[in-house]
């Protein structure tokens, strides 16, 4: 077996981390570890069984954006991956449901298979479900799915230059062994590499109707999913009636899923503040559910629509402050830990992000377990004014130190306004003279995100990742494309490598914590407001646990109304 080759996953990871919305990591089989680090093989049976649930009804959801075409492979945008025509589609694998405590997480199970298990030589099996259909629509016709349908679909998702190619850098050769069996190898000792499988772009599709059609951007919608995509309307809006065929018994509960285009224009409520018009729509009764930001859920909440509501919480994108440690007054730890103790992120998600998001270093992992808690993160790290004074009067430097804050401006809501000026009094108050720099996405992606690194503090949402890998490699690996914080932290490096192909979770918790521990007592880098998404949705619709990491979309299918 070749040894793990740490340039060759900051390769990788870099690639991936460029895709922006989506990635890899793996749920491996269970067992104990062999002499070369591997599991030992055992076959892993990940099957969720259907919910408890009625029957019936008719759904309305509003997305963002119209669709720019139909083709699932060539383009990223999450209303056709997750809410348009990607709703029609399977993948090999998918993430669990019924998680809603328990997030964030990267919980695999099995879509199209019924199980996988590691082998010796660094390939995963998968036995597949048998009887899947394909959806009953010329030219595919209702026949039976086989693994030369998957290993097609991962051979055109590999097409040099798309988009998505780079999700499956981890991913080598697929070998169809007989109709109900795949072999997938991998082509890095990545320990994240199963979850490429599991992403929402990552879609199965029939060779039959790329061979009429030669790509999908305006063929017939034909996957083995849940939903028969039926029409995109002349609005952008989309209808899904649930598939009869379904190879889950009982499911989709809804007979029909409707998706509504809400584009944002301000409107007038009676009090003349100002709100969207799909919060609008939705307090009219217009739209069933819909995804809301801080500002939104405040005017829906002061409202008198009867209604519930639910966060999602995943890793990998939000707010990061990061520090660069090669500039001058920030290369001494004292000073940037003096940063984290002047600053209570906590209270700013309360007053700013009214509740709607977490604090952490960033990192996607597996489950929720395995960040560091927030009792832990501000005893030691975070909202002491009075140790981040002693700090910088024992740094000698002169007081107040200069530093220079960049800001990436946002076009909606108020919420970055509120977290900047908060920022800016905070450390003012402990010995700072923060001189305030904004920059729109382009400009801030240009001098913070490029090689330049020209910025000291730097406060901004960076290109979302969906796993570990991708995330340690591209932000904290010394050799990072995205190193923001500039260091060239030897122990650090080598924790992230090791961690990368460590392939038991047990060790790779550990392993994960220490390295939360070292990234924010050398204060790097943290996410003050950890990506999350909360939905609000009628009281009458049950059984709804979004999880919105990788793309994920089967939740649509579990949740039922009581009418």
């Amino acid at each position: 077996m070749e040894l793990f080759s740490a340039a060759r996953l900051l390769i990788a990871g870099a690639v991936i981390f460029a895709v922006g919305c989506s990635s890899s990591n793996v749920t491996p089989p269970p067992g104990a570890a062999g002499a070369d680090g591997l599991p030992v093989p055992t076959p892993t049976a990940v099957v969720a069984s259907a919910p408890p649930g009625s029957s019936g009804g008719a759904l309305t959801v509003a997305a963002a954006a119209e669709i720019p075409h139909r083709d699932v492979h060539q383009e990223v945008q999450e209303t056709l991956t997750a809410l348009g025509p990607g709703l029609a589609y399977s993948r090999l694998l998918r993430l669990r449901s019924g998680q809603g405590s328990n997030q964030p997480n990267l919980l695999l199970e099995c879509d199209l298979c019924q199980s996988w298990e590691l082998t010796d030589d660094l390939a995963y099996e998968f036995k597949l479900r048998p009887g899947v259909l394909w959806q009953n629509i010329a030219p595919v016709n209702g026949r039976a799915l086989t693994a030369q349908d998957i290993v097609f679909s991962f051979d055109r998702l590999k097409t040099p230059g798309w988009p998505n190619a780079p999700l499956l850098a981890s991913i080598g050769d697929s070998v169809a062994l007989d109709d109900l069996t795949l072999r997938v190898e991998l082509a890095l000792e990545d320990a994240d590499a199963l979850l490429a499988l599991a992403d929402g772009h990552v879609k199965i599709v029939a060779p039959e109707v790329v061979a009429m059609y030669g790509d999908l951007k305006d063929s017939p919608v034909i996957g083995t999913g849940p939903w028969v995509w039926q029409e995109t309307r002349q609005d952008g809006g989309m209808e899904f009636l649930r598939n009869t065929n379904y190879f889950e018994d009982g499911l989709p509960f809804l007979d029909q899923l409707n998706i509504t285009v809400m584009r944002s224009g301000p409107l007038a409520n009676f009090a003349g503040s100002v709100e969207l018009d799909k919060v609008a729509a939705f307090r009219a009764g217009l739209v069933d559910v819909l995804s809301v930001g801080p500002s939104e859920w405040e005017v829906i909440r002061r409202g008198d629509t009867d209604f519930q509501s639910v966060v999602s919480r995943r890793s990998g994108a939000g707010v990061v402050l990061a520090m660069n440690s090669q500039t001058p007054g920030l290369s001494e730890t004292a000073v940037r830990q003096a940063v984290f103790q002047a600053i209570d992120p906590w209270d700013y998600l309360d007053t700013v992000w009214s509740g709607q998001g977490f604090t952490s270093v960033g990192i996607p992992v597996r489950e929720s377990g395995w960040l560091l808690d927030r009792a832990e993160m501000r005893q030691n790290y975070f909202a002491d004014p009075g140790k981040a004074r002693q700090l910088l009067a024992n740094s000698g430097q002169r007081l107040p130190i200069d530093i220079e804050v960049t800001v990436r401006i946002e076009r909606t809501g108020g919420e970055n306004l509120a977290l900047e000026e908060r920022l800016i009094a905070d450390l003012t108050a402990v010995g700072f003279n923060p001189e305030l720099r904004r920059m729109n996405p382009v400009q801030f992606d240009d001098l913070v995100m490029g090689p330049a690194r020209e910025f000291q503090l730097a406060v901004g949402a960076v290109p979302p990742t969906s796993t570990t890998n991708s995330y340690l490699f591209g932000l904290l690996h010394s050799q990072g494309q995205w190193n923001l914080a500039g260091h060239e932290d030897a122990r650090l490096d080598s924790m992230i490598e090791m961690q990368a192909a460590e392939f038991d979770d047990r060790k790779r918790r550990e392993q994960l914590v220490e390295i939360q521990r070292r990234v924010l007592d050398q204060a790097y880098l943290f996410s003050p407001v950890t990506a999350t998404s909360r939905w609000v949705f009628r009281s009458d619709l049950k059984g709804f646990e979004p999880q919105t990491a990788l793309s994920e979309y089967n939740y649509w299918s579990r949740t039922w109304l009581d009418r």
